[in-house]
């Protein structure tokens, strides 16, 4: 994989500045403040994984994290993540207007859909028999037509379907366009869909912190179980992928590494739930001792000779 297909647009043209004065919300706001640590968490993840892309997507084990977007093609991993970016920021600036307002969010019941039992007829009851002098039954009603079967897979993204340059700005939603969006919808559908565009796994998270998650898109309107559905079969259709066209060096982990979540915390360097850092995978290694160049050396003052006073 080409990871550094264009370089001079790694940077976040749309991402909108930071709000350093408003980070956590009153105490008396408990439903708000557990929602707006985790997107805070989730937009510095996001915005971290876009600093450090670049460098990422060229250290080995990369697909640990590209398998979660379904592709290899590094333009559309960086072109999710920066919509990604925008949609936490855009539900951020939501939840700190409300916090500002003094308005708690409401966690409405979960309401399970039940099938209606079939009525029963009562034992020994007796069938009707038919009348031959009676009207002929009506026709069947017309069955309805068969909703069309759509081109593409429900967990497919077709926001980026049939586009040359992902990363072009055109393609990218407007940050006012996605606020008006997090405002109308409900928060647990504004967080299923930054857990898509960030590539989200439970393999990547903290266990705390996707429980929390977890919880918090089902109590607030959203279905994570269909998410994480989604999710899977993004990393089936990647592994089909590099089985037919193989793009990316898959021989991660080493035969010496040990399995699991340590090569997780190897690849991406923390869990997603703790302060975001870089691996060493992706560090600038460091000069041996015998090639550092040496400390300066304070320049030493030469002493003038006195000057002369006369004869000897």
């Amino acid at each position: 994989m080409d990871p550094a297909t264009n370089p001079h647009r790694q940077a976040r043209p749309t991402d909108p500045p930071r709000d350093r004065t408003a980070t956590t919300a009153p105490d008396a706001l408990p439903n708000l403040t557990t929602i707006l640590r985790l997107v805070q968490i989730l937009l510095a993840y996001g915005r971290h994984l876009v600093d450090t892309f670049d460098r990422r997507a060229a250290a080995p084990g990369f697909h640990l994290i590209a398998r979660a977007f379904g592709t290899s093609r590094a333009a559309i991993i960086l072109a999710r993540l920066r919509r990604g970016v925008l949609r936490a920021a855009a539900l951020e600036r939501v939840l700190l207007d409300r916090a500002a307002r003094g308005r708690d969010l409401t966690r409405p019941p979960i309401r399970l859909r039940l099938k209606p039992p079939a009525p029963n007829p009562p034992a020994g009851a007796a069938q009707p028999a038919a009348d031959p002098t009676a009207a002929p039954a009506a026709p069947p009603a017309p069955q309805p037509a068969q909703r069309k079967r759509p081109s593409h897979p429900s967990w497919h993204d077709a926001w980026l379907d049939n586009v040359d340059d992902p990363l072009d700005p055109r393609h990218l939603p407007t940050f006012e366009h996605l606020l008006a969006q997090a405002r109308r919808r409900p928060v647990g559908r504004s967080l299923g869909d930054i857990y898509a565009d960030l590539g989200i796994a439970p393999a990547l998270c903290r266990a705390s912190f996707w429980n929390d998650l977890f919880l918090a898109m089902l109590h607030h309107g959203g279905t994570p179980g269909l998410y994480d559905v989604h999710r899977w079969r993004r990393e089936q259709h990647f592994a089909q992928e590099q089985d037919s066209f193989p793009t990316m060096d898959l021989s991660w982990p080493p035969v010496d590494a040990g399995g699991g979540r340590r090569d997780t915390l190897q690849v991406l360097g923390f869990f997603i739930g703790d302060p975001p850092v870089e691996p060493p995978l992706i560090l600038p290694p460091e000069p041996p001792p015998w090639a550092q160049p040496a400390p300066a050396q304070p320049e030493q003052r030469m002493r003038a000779a006195p000057p002369a006073t006369g004869p000897p």
